[in-house]
Parts: C-alpha cells; sequence; structure tokens
C-alpha cells in the first residue's frame, strides 16, 4: 500500500511537472507570436538634430508599434543614408528638404511622403565680421556642414533673392558640424550655416548674432523644412508599411507639439542629439510641429521653384519632379 502511495505521488509529480512546461512554452508562444507580427523597418539617424525629436518620440512613446513596426534606428551619415535609402538596405528618414531634394532631381529613388515641422537652419555671423544681414555676404566665408546640403541650399536661395551670385561671390567651405564653431573662433570663416543646434551654440555663448531663422524669418518661417523621406524600393513593395511609418511620425510629431519640454529631456537623455534639455526645448519652440500631406506638397512645390530660380536645381518643370519625389502614401492625421 505504502508503494503503491509513493507511485501515485511521482505519477502526479510528473504530471505537474509537465503540464508547468507546456504552459510556459504556450506563454512565450504568445509573446513570440505577439512579436512577430510587428514588421521591421529600418529608419536612419544620421543628423543626431534637435528637429529630429518626432523620430525619438516616435520610438520612446510607442507610437511605431501602435502602427505594427518593429524600428530598428541605423547610425549613419549623410552619404550611407543616401545610398542606402536608394538601394533599400534603409526604408525610411526624417529629410531636410534643402538636402535630398538635388539627390532626387538626379535620379535617387527617394520619396516625401508627408512634412513634419517647420524652420531647423539658423545663420549665425561672428561678432565681428560686420555682418548684420544676409545682404552683407558679398564676399565673405561661409562654413557649412556639407557643400550642397541642405543649410548651404537655403542660404544659396536667400543670397539669389539678394542679389549676390552665391556661387561666385561667396566662399563656401564645409566642416564637421561641432566644429563649425571652432572654425569661426580661429577667423577661419565668418559665418556659419547649419542645422540646430549647432548654430544656437554660437549665440548662447555670445560669439555671434542671428541673420537668418528658418524658423522665424520670412519668407521661410511657415514653410516645412523637414519631411518623412521614404525608399522608392519600400513604397513599391510594400505601400502599406510605407503608410504606416509615416503615420508614426505625424502622429509623433504631433507629440511633440504638445510636449516640447518633455521630447526635449528625451532626446537629451536617451543621448540622441547633443545639447542641454532646456536649450533644446528653446529651439523646439520656435517649430512648428504641424504635421501634413497636402500642405507639405504645396511647399515642396514652393521650393523647388525658389532652389530652381537660384541655379540649384536645373528641372525643366518644377511640377514634374514633385510628382516624381512626392508620394501621398496615407492621409491626413488630424489626432
Amino acid at each position: 500500500m505504502k508503494k503503491k502511495a509513493v507511485f501515485l505521488l511521482l505519477v502526479l509529480t510528473l504530471v505537474t511537472l509537465v503540464l508547468a512546461g507546456c504552459s510556459s512554452k504556450t506563454g512565450n508562444t504568445g509573446a513570440d507570436s505577439a512579436s512577430a507580427k510587428l514588421k521591421t523597418v529600418k529608419i536612419a539617424n544620421y543628423s543626431g538634430a534637435v528637429c529630429f525629436a518626432p523620430l525619438y518620440a516616435a520610438v520612446e512613446k510607442g507610437f511605431f508599434t501602435q502602427e505594427g513596426l518593429n524600428v530598428e534606428l541605423v547610425r549613419t551619415d549623410f552619404e550611407g543614408t543616401k545610398e542606402g535609402l536608394a538601394t533599400g538596405k534603409i526604408d525610411a528618414t526624417l529629410g531636410l528638404f534643402h538636402k535630398w531634394v538635388k539627390p532626387i532631381e538626379q535620379g535617387m529613388d527617394i520619396k516625401f511622403t508627408a512634412g513634419l515641422h517647420t524652420g531647423c537652419i539658423q545663420v549665425v555671423a561672428g561678432n565681428n565680421s560686420g555682418i548684420t544681414r544676409v545682404e552683407d555676404l558679398r564676399g565673405k566665408r561661409v562654413g557649412v556642414d556639407a557643400i550642397g546640403a541642405g543649410p548651404m541650399n537655403l542660404l544659396a536661395v536667400a543670397l539669389s533673392r539678394a542679389g549676390i551670385d552665391w556661387k561666385n561671390e561667396v566662399t563656401w567651405k564645409a566642416f564637421p558640424p561641432d566644429q563649425l564653431e571652432t572654425a569661426m573662433d580661429k577667423g577661419e570663416i565668418d559665418v556659419v550655416a547649419v542645422t540646430d543646434p549647432y548654430a544656437q551654440f554660437i549665440i548662447d555663448k555670445n560669439k555671434g548674432r542671428l541673420i537668418l531663422s528658418q524658423a522665424e524669418t520670412e519668407p521661410y518661417a511657415r514653410d516645412y523644412c523637414c519631411f518623412v523621406a521614404v525608399s522608392g524600393k519600400l513604397i513599391a513593395k510594400d505601400k502599406e508599411t510605407a503608410a504606416a511609418l509615416t503615420r508614426a511620425l505625424m502622429k509623433a510629431s504631433m507629440w511633440v507639439n504638445e510636449n516640447r519640454e518633455e521630447a526635449a529631456r528625451l532626446g537629451v537623455e536617451k543621448k540622441y542629439t547633443g545639447g542641454t534639455a532646456e536649450g533644446n526645448a528653446r529651439l523646439l519652440a520656435k517649430y512648428r510641429y504641424v504635421p501634413g500631406v497636402q500642405a507639405a506638397r504645396e511647399d515642396f512645390l514652393k521650393a523647388v521653384k525658389d532652389l530652381k530660380a537660384a541655379g540649384i536645381l536645373e528641372v525643366d518643370r518644377p511640377e514634374t519632379l514633385v510628382d516624381k519625389a512626392f508620394a501621398p502614401v496615407t492621409g491626413e492625421i488630424t489626432q
């Protein structure tokens, strides 16, 4: 009788262990299944700019997850991002319009799908340069982060409007963005044109004065500067994923609009960007985070016309380039 009781106890123990194991496996399978439902996309974070706040917020606040996406951020430079988007190895990024439009004109398979915000380029003159406005730049040396990049192209448009030949009457010098301040200190350049926060660092240290702000200077202050830039290959093979990541970034942009101080803290604390939370919050306060599709297309067309007038773009009909490069994969986001 005693042996039978021991035998039954052993059987019950084995059954309990087996059931527990099955339960554990079933639980894991459920978690794995939920994870498997998320589609992985690669998004380039190539600048660490303050204005990339919607990207950081979309990751940290779950906007990508809500759209069924598992995002892998790829840290690379602009050239790596450009090549990755063109080949389909990178699915999307946030794109400073003035930086991306020339490669698109030259045949890169990259599409804009929505606008996210206005104004993240500043032009700052050294205190001892004697420069107080764009019209004073004739014969001066301008430091930029890259030849042909967004800040240079925006300033070239402003120079053209001021009657200055930006190709021959201004000297352009390229430095890594975090070295522009040093170049100004050494007297190698008179002016800096760069995305935030680098120009703001110079202003905050009382080393220079603002002469053009894309966020505050007319006629640029209400135009989108940063768009969602998506690989044309992704749109061709999986338009819904392109739409999902566009919606996530648009929703994140709306969140930034309502939570600028928190967005600034998030960017610094999670080491997405440099600067301080307080300084970056002041910059974010200048931008208009009002994402849109149709308004972005209209701004795109207007900017293409400006770039053509300045001799930066060679396209015969601006409308043709816009039709080619703007892909409205999703509708407007209202909430």
